[in-house]
């Protein structure tokens, strides 16, 4: 019953916020809401999804496993690999990771370093928030801080120092999650860890986005977003397009900055496998709740069965490796079907 409580969660889809403070507030007996209170509603066709991430809560003797540490104050704290996860189901990109500053003793021994990493991510509202943070190892702090029977804890000391590079940047991504995702505490009782995380991602809707246009258009516009997203393309052509010589060049609306025009060569046309594997792979990129979600959709419209007889479950999708999910969509989308696929 509480499974289908969360899964219910995830199907919905916000874009005002009226149903956002709903939405939020009739979630929080069953999770933890990482949504923000209010937004700007300013694009049609941008809505919010929402993801869930559990946090395993077995523990070992020390009160610590893969997702979880205990902190000096008693309460619990999230891995980074927590944080990955947690910030990748948000759409949170890292563009940047890089040391600023390295010190070392005179053996060559790193003493410091300074660690900066710059992250976007897609609003809502249309905007992308963008933002750096650093994050920092210091040796002569740690000797200061770690200490056993009121002396420096070498073996602990060192430890830290041969890892250093990494904890830097590990203190940096923290700090970066924790500024794009304003709602993330920094720490926790077991008690409210029984609880999953909830998150928000922004969801294109491009039926809304197109809905006007005839079926024609849409479903030619809808394969020149897939491949202009993927890098294949740097143009959406017009409808004229067939009507056009082949060395025609075409007008061309750049997403990011939509006043900027400028011209291209059409690029040849693909064949039907061709196609079906950039929309595959458009998936990539987008978060395990609408992956396992067209999956079972094209499973039930294509009429799959399973080789081995079994019912496959959202469950069994999420288990598998993300390539083997993508190779699965494509494999789909190549079965012959009487209705032409035009789902992003």
């Amino acid at each position: 019953m509480a499974n289908d409580k969360l899964m219910a969660l995830t199907k919905e889809r916000i874009d005002n916020n009226d149903k956002l403070q709903s939405f939020v507030e009739s979630a929080k007996a069953i999770t933890i809401p990482l949504f923000p209170e209010t937004v700007q509603f300013t694009d049609t066709s941008l809505k919010y999804g929402a993801a869930i991430v559990s946090v395993d809560l077995t523990l070992d003797n020390y009160g610590n496993n893969r997702d979880v540490y205990k902190n000096e104050s008693g309460g619990y704290c999230l891995h980074l690999t927590k944080l990955n996860e947690i910030a990748q189901q948000a759409g949170l990109q890292i563009i940047d990771s890089r040391v600023l500053e390295r010190r070392v003793d005179e053996r060559g021994r790193v003493t410091y370093i300074e660690h900066q990493v710059k992250w976007k991510m897609r609003s809502v509202d249309g905007s992308i928030k963008e933002g750096t943070a650093t994050g920092k190892y210091d040796y002569f702090r740690d000797y200061d801080t770690y200490k056993k029977d009121g002396k420096p804890n070498e073996k602990q000391i060192n430890s830290r120092r041969k890892h250093a590079e990494a904890l830097a940047e590990s203190n940096a991504l923290t700090r970066a999650y924790n500024k794009a995702i304003a709602k993330l505490p920094s720490g926790f009782t077991l008690e409210e860890l029984k609880k999953p995380f909830l998150i928000p991602y922004v969801i294109e809707d491009k039926d809304e986005l197109l809905k006007d246009l005839p079926k024609e258009d849409q479903l030619q516009l809808k394969k020149e977003l897939a491949r202009k997203r993927l890098g294949i393309a740097d143009q959406i052509y017009t409808s004229q397009k067939k009507a056009e010589p082949e060395n025609a060049t075409y007008e061309v609306i750049n997403d990011h900055h939509p006043e900027t025009q400028s011209s291209s060569t059409a690029v040849p046309s693909m064949s039907k496998e061709e196609e079906n594997k950039i929309l595959a792979n458009e998936f990539r990129n987008a978060n395990q709740a609408e992956r396992t979600e067209k999956i079972l959709t094209l499973i039930q419209r294509k009429g799959w069965k399973h080789p081995g007889g079994v019912q496959v479950t959202a469950a069994m999708i999420e288990k598998a490796e993300l390539t083997t999910q993508i190779e699965r969509i494509e494999m789909l989308l190549n079965m012959p079907d009487p209705v032409e696929e035009v789902t992003l």
